[in-house]
Protein backbone atom coordinates (compact mmCIF):
# COMPACT_ATOMS: atom_id res chain seq x y z
CA UNK A 1 0.00 0.00 0.00
CA UNK A 2 2.82 2.44 0.72
CA UNK A 3 4.53 1.37 -2.52
CA UNK A 4 1.20 2.23 -4.22
CA UNK A 5 0.99 5.31 -2.42
CA UNK A 6 4.85 7.08 -2.96
CA UNK A 7 4.61 5.31 -6.62
CA UNK A 8 1.65 7.65 -7.42
CA UNK A 9 3.54 10.93 -5.52
CA UNK A 10 6.59 10.19 -7.83
CA UNK A 11 4.13 10.34 -10.73
CA UNK A 12 2.65 13.15 -9.69
CA UNK A 13 5.87 15.04 -9.48
CA UNK A 14 7.37 14.23 -12.39
CA UNK A 15 3.94 15.04 -14.24
CA UNK A 16 3.98 18.44 -12.79
CA UNK A 17 7.74 18.70 -13.55
CA UNK A 18 6.87 18.29 -17.03
CA UNK A 19 4.44 20.73 -16.72
CA UNK A 20 6.53 23.29 -15.24
CA UNK A 21 9.65 22.72 -17.72
CA UNK A 22 6.85 22.80 -20.95
CA UNK A 23 5.28 25.93 -19.43
CA UNK A 24 8.43 27.53 -18.95
CA UNK A 25 9.69 26.84 -22.40
CA UNK A 26 6.41 28.44 -23.80
CA UNK A 27 6.76 31.55 -21.82
CA UNK A 28 10.30 31.32 -23.30
CA UNK A 29 9.25 30.69 -26.86
CA UNK A 30 6.74 33.80 -26.60
CA UNK A 31 9.29 36.16 -25.05
CA UNK A 32 11.88 35.25 -28.29
CA UNK A 33 9.20 35.25 -30.85
CA UNK A 34 7.66 38.56 -30.02
CA UNK A 35 10.86 40.10 -29.82
CA UNK A 36 11.91 38.70 -33.54
CA UNK A 37 8.21 39.56 -34.94
CA UNK A 38 8.39 42.99 -33.47
CA UNK A 39 12.24 43.68 -35.09
CA UNK A 40 11.07 45.97 -37.38
CA UNK A 41 9.89 48.67 -35.84
CA UNK A 42 11.90 50.53 -33.82
CA UNK A 43 12.38 50.56 -29.63
CA UNK A 44 8.50 48.63 -30.04
CA UNK A 45 8.45 45.30 -28.09
CA UNK A 46 6.30 43.62 -25.55
CA UNK A 47 9.61 42.83 -23.67
CA UNK A 48 9.21 44.98 -20.92
CA UNK A 49 5.57 44.07 -20.00
CA UNK A 50 5.92 40.19 -20.57
CA UNK A 51 9.28 39.84 -17.93
CA UNK A 52 6.92 42.12 -15.30
CA UNK A 53 3.61 40.07 -15.86
CA UNK A 54 6.14 36.73 -15.81
CA UNK A 55 7.62 38.16 -12.23
CA UNK A 56 4.63 38.09 -11.12
CA UNK A 57 4.21 34.36 -11.30
CA UNK A 58 7.67 32.64 -11.45
CA UNK A 59 9.84 32.47 -8.72
CA UNK A 60 13.27 33.95 -8.71
CA UNK A 61 14.82 30.61 -9.16
CA UNK A 62 12.55 30.13 -12.91
CA UNK A 63 12.44 33.91 -13.74
CA UNK A 64 16.24 34.74 -13.56
CA UNK A 65 17.03 31.49 -16.00
CA UNK A 66 14.02 32.23 -18.30
CA UNK A 67 15.54 36.38 -18.69
CA UNK A 68 18.94 34.72 -19.44
CA UNK A 69 18.17 32.22 -21.96
CA UNK A 70 15.91 34.69 -23.48
CA UNK A 71 18.54 37.39 -23.74
CA UNK A 72 21.10 34.62 -25.48
CA UNK A 73 18.23 33.52 -27.39
CA UNK A 74 17.93 36.86 -28.67
CA UNK A 75 21.70 37.69 -29.34
CA UNK A 76 22.24 34.19 -31.29
CA UNK A 77 18.87 34.64 -33.37
CA UNK A 78 19.54 38.25 -33.92
CA UNK A 79 23.30 37.76 -34.82
CA UNK A 80 24.20 40.37 -32.12
CA UNK A 81 26.27 38.72 -29.86
CA UNK A 82 29.36 41.57 -29.19
CA UNK A 83 31.92 41.43 -25.95
CA UNK A 84 30.71 44.85 -25.02
CA UNK A 85 26.89 44.61 -25.93
CA UNK A 86 25.78 41.32 -24.32
CA UNK A 87 27.14 41.30 -20.68
CA UNK A 88 25.11 44.45 -20.79
CA UNK A 89 21.81 42.64 -21.65
CA UNK A 90 22.68 39.76 -19.33
CA UNK A 91 23.21 42.01 -16.33
CA UNK A 92 20.16 44.50 -17.20
CA UNK A 93 18.01 42.05 -17.78
CA UNK A 94 17.89 39.67 -14.93
CA UNK A 95 18.27 42.53 -12.75
CA UNK A 96 14.79 44.17 -14.11
CA UNK A 97 13.63 40.77 -13.59
CA UNK A 98 14.62 40.74 -9.96
CA UNK A 99 13.15 43.80 -9.51
CA UNK A 100 9.74 43.41 -10.98
CA UNK A 101 9.61 40.50 -8.89
CA UNK A 102 10.11 42.51 -5.85
CA UNK A 103 7.26 44.67 -6.81
CA UNK A 104 5.06 42.05 -7.28
CA UNK A 105 2.96 42.72 -4.54
CA UNK A 106 2.52 46.09 -5.19
CA UNK A 107 -0.04 48.27 -7.28
CA UNK A 108 -0.25 48.25 -10.90
CA UNK A 109 0.78 51.60 -11.27
CA UNK A 110 4.13 50.73 -9.12
CA UNK A 111 5.07 48.61 -12.04
CA UNK A 112 3.91 50.71 -14.68
CA UNK A 113 6.79 54.00 -12.79
CA UNK A 114 9.54 50.82 -12.62
CA UNK A 115 9.19 50.18 -16.63
CA UNK A 116 9.14 53.72 -17.36
CA UNK A 117 12.38 54.17 -15.20
CA UNK A 118 13.37 51.16 -16.67
CA UNK A 119 13.11 52.26 -20.55
CA UNK A 120 15.93 55.22 -19.37
CA UNK A 121 18.50 52.78 -17.46
CA UNK A 122 18.54 50.48 -19.90
CA UNK A 123 19.87 53.16 -22.63
CA UNK A 124 22.26 54.69 -20.10
CA UNK A 125 23.68 51.01 -19.37
CA UNK A 126 25.05 50.63 -22.95
CA UNK A 127 26.80 53.94 -22.19
CA UNK A 128 30.15 51.96 -20.82
CA UNK A 129 30.41 50.14 -24.36
CA UNK A 130 29.75 53.21 -26.16
CA UNK A 131 31.81 55.24 -24.76
CA UNK A 132 34.59 52.20 -25.49
CA UNK A 133 33.49 51.33 -29.06
CA UNK A 134 32.31 55.10 -30.75
CA UNK A 135 35.71 56.43 -28.85
CA UNK A 136 33.67 58.92 -26.55
CA UNK A 137 36.86 60.63 -24.73
CA UNK A 138 35.47 63.91 -23.76
CA UNK A 139 32.40 64.94 -21.19
CA UNK A 140 31.51 66.81 -24.76
CA UNK A 141 31.04 63.57 -26.50
CA UNK A 142 29.58 61.86 -23.58
CA UNK A 143 26.56 64.35 -23.11
CA UNK A 144 26.24 64.36 -27.26
CA UNK A 145 25.69 60.83 -27.45
CA UNK A 146 23.73 60.74 -23.88
CA UNK A 147 21.30 63.53 -26.18
CA UNK A 148 21.36 61.92 -29.27
CA UNK A 149 19.97 58.82 -27.16
CA UNK A 150 17.32 60.33 -25.04
CA UNK A 151 14.87 60.01 -28.35
CA UNK A 152 15.20 56.59 -28.43
CA UNK A 153 14.78 56.14 -24.77
CA UNK A 154 11.58 58.58 -24.85
CA UNK A 155 10.11 56.54 -27.80
CA UNK A 156 10.56 53.21 -25.92
CA UNK A 157 8.96 54.75 -22.32
CA UNK A 158 5.94 55.61 -24.23
CA UNK A 159 6.03 52.07 -25.73
CA UNK A 160 6.13 50.81 -22.69
CA UNK A 161 3.41 53.02 -21.26
CA UNK A 162 1.09 52.52 -24.36
CA UNK A 163 2.18 49.00 -24.24
CA UNK A 164 1.52 48.79 -20.08
CA UNK A 165 -2.02 50.12 -20.65
CA UNK A 166 -3.34 48.04 -23.25
CA UNK A 167 -1.44 44.67 -23.13
CA UNK A 168 -0.74 44.20 -18.55
CA UNK A 169 -4.07 43.52 -17.11
CA UNK A 170 -5.00 40.94 -20.19
CA UNK A 171 -2.00 39.36 -19.86
CA UNK A 172 -2.18 38.51 -16.02
CA UNK A 173 -5.44 37.75 -16.37
CA UNK A 174 -4.20 35.46 -18.89
CA UNK A 175 -1.14 33.89 -16.52
CA UNK A 176 -3.57 33.57 -14.11
CA UNK A 177 -5.63 30.98 -16.14
CA UNK A 178 -2.89 29.45 -17.58
CA UNK A 179 -1.30 28.73 -14.17
CA UNK A 180 -4.94 27.50 -12.70
CA UNK A 181 -5.17 25.21 -15.94
CA UNK A 182 -1.52 23.57 -14.94
CA UNK A 183 -1.19 23.72 -11.04
CA UNK A 184 -5.10 23.52 -10.20
CA UNK A 185 -4.10 23.56 -6.61
CA UNK A 186 -2.95 26.63 -6.52
CA UNK A 187 -6.01 28.86 -5.73
CA UNK A 188 -4.36 32.44 -5.53
CA UNK A 189 -1.95 34.00 -8.07
CA UNK A 190 0.68 35.07 -5.72
CA UNK A 191 0.80 31.31 -4.80
CA UNK A 192 1.22 30.39 -8.52
CA UNK A 193 4.34 29.05 -8.71
CA UNK A 194 6.38 26.90 -10.96
CA UNK A 195 8.51 24.88 -8.31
Amino acid sequence: MEQCINSRLKASKTTQNIRSITLQAMLLAVLVVQEYILTGIPQVQLTVILILVYARFLSYQKLVPLVVMYVLLDNLLMGSFSLLYTPTMLIIWPLFAIFARMLRDKQDYISLLYAIVFSFVYGWAYLPASIIVMHLDTWTKIYTYFLADLPAELIMAVNTVVTFLVFYKPMNELMTYLFRQVFPEYPKPDQMDLN
